[in-house]
């Protein structure tokens, strides 16, 4: 009987690490096309002489939308029908990205005098890890039943 429930719980235990490896996976995928994109439009419009921290914030404001949308419905397929619960969540933990991401730009580009363009890039990698912890264990914990599929 012990044997059995070790065994179950074991099963259990492969199930939640594949469940968040996917997950890992698809939001690698969509945060590079999201941020790629976003990349791309920053160097373009910090280079038509909009500042860096100014670019960011605009930047920052589209991608929550896209990002809410995505990560709900295909990172973490949330439907528990707490939408404006996990709206909320999601824009403090997007609050935080930012002031994280800002606080980068302030420190690295402003005080140390690095060139925005290589701290934004490192940027970009730190905040994406930061939101993935994020919303896997506060703004989505419960984006899979009993038996640890995705829903």
């Amino acid at each position: 009987m012990a044997l059995q429930f070790t065994n179950k719980v074991d099963q259990l235990k492969s199930i939640a690490r594949w469940q968040s490896l996917m997950q890992f996976a698809r939001y690698g995928t969509l945060g590079v096309i999201a941020n790629v994109s976003g990349y791309t439009v920053y160097l373009g419009i910090t280079h038509l002489g909009i500042g860096p921290k100014t670019a960011m914030t605009v930047l920052y404001c589209v991608g929550v939308c896209i990002s809410f949308v995505g990560n709900r419905r295909w990172v973490f397929a949330g439907n528990d029908g707490m939408l404006a619960t996990a709206a909320v969540r999601f824009l403090l933990a997007y609050t935080m990205g930012y002031l994280v991401n800002y606080g980068i730009l302030a420190f690295f580009v402003d005080r140390v005098g690095y060139d925005h363009v290589y701290v934004q890039a490192v940027s970009i990698v730190v905040v994406a890890l930061f939101l993935f912890i994020t919303f896997k264990l506060l703004v989505f914990p419960r984006s899979s039943n009993a038996n640890g599929s995705v829903r």
